[in-house]
């Protein structure tokens, strides 16, 4: 099979081996890379092929010293602005209490690949999508290990316009968070009964498959 590919703007090497499949090998991030994440597959004779909304991005790794330019990776207290165009992947166990994460660009988060009991932890007292993307798992690719978000805050301490404080805010962005899928599919439901201070029981509308410390 004949192929171009172009990703991001940029065409690559393509070797395929059969008409089921197209491995794509790209180099580094250059100019000629463009904030487009889009990929376009053209097959001689046949026109574009679908590529059922896949993307690509050339992402920098949080553990990198690399990306917060060459400088140390942030502490507690630092605020994290990830402009249009940069797409940061989470690959640290755990951060420290950020002040605020601003993301213009995007904020992923990828599982672990052999390790469903993989914890993962973020932890900010505001995360404000401001026309970006935050990723923690999709429909197609749920996140398969362990995530736990924890937003901080106190009653008096300083909040953002509209969205408050110790908030997930999403201004003209988008949010995307996709666990395990449930066998029955109830991620939540309502108590039938009043549950007591201190009860170790509680009765529910519906069943439910939930876990241990979920």
């Amino acid at each position: 099979m004949h192929s171009q590919v172009t990703i991001d703007g940029v065409a690559c090497s393509v070797s395929a081996g059969d008409a089921l499949s197209i491995t794509c090998t790209t180099g580094a991030r250059d100019s000629s890379y463009t904030e487009d994440s889009s990929i376009k597959v053209m097959r001689a004779g046949k026109g574009y092929a679908s590529t059922q909304g896949f993307v690509y991005r050339y992402c920098a790794l949080w553990s990198d010293e690399r990306t917060w330019g060459g400088d140390f990776l942030p502490i507690e207290g630092d605020m994290v602005s990830i402009p249009t165009g940069r797409h940061l992947l989470v690959d640290v166990d755990s951060t420290p209490i950020l002040n605020t994460i601003v993301v213009q660009g995007s904020l992923l988060f990828a599982p672990h690949l052999t390790d469903p009991t993989h914890h993962r932890t973020l932890d900010a007292r505001i995360i404000l999508v401001n026309g970006g993307y935050m990723e923690m798992g999709t429909n197609a690719f749920p996140y398969t290990s362990k995530l736990t978000v924890t937003m901080h805050g106190a009653k008096y301490d300083p909040t953002i316009p509209i969205y408050g404080q110790k908030v997930i805010g999403i201004r003209f962005g988008i949010l995307e968070m996709h666990g395990n899928p449930r066998a029955n599919d109830r991620v939540w439901t309502e108590l039938k009964e009043i549950a007591d201070v201190g009860a170790t029981t509680i009765t529910l509308n519906e069943a439910v498959d939930w876990a241990a410390g979920e």
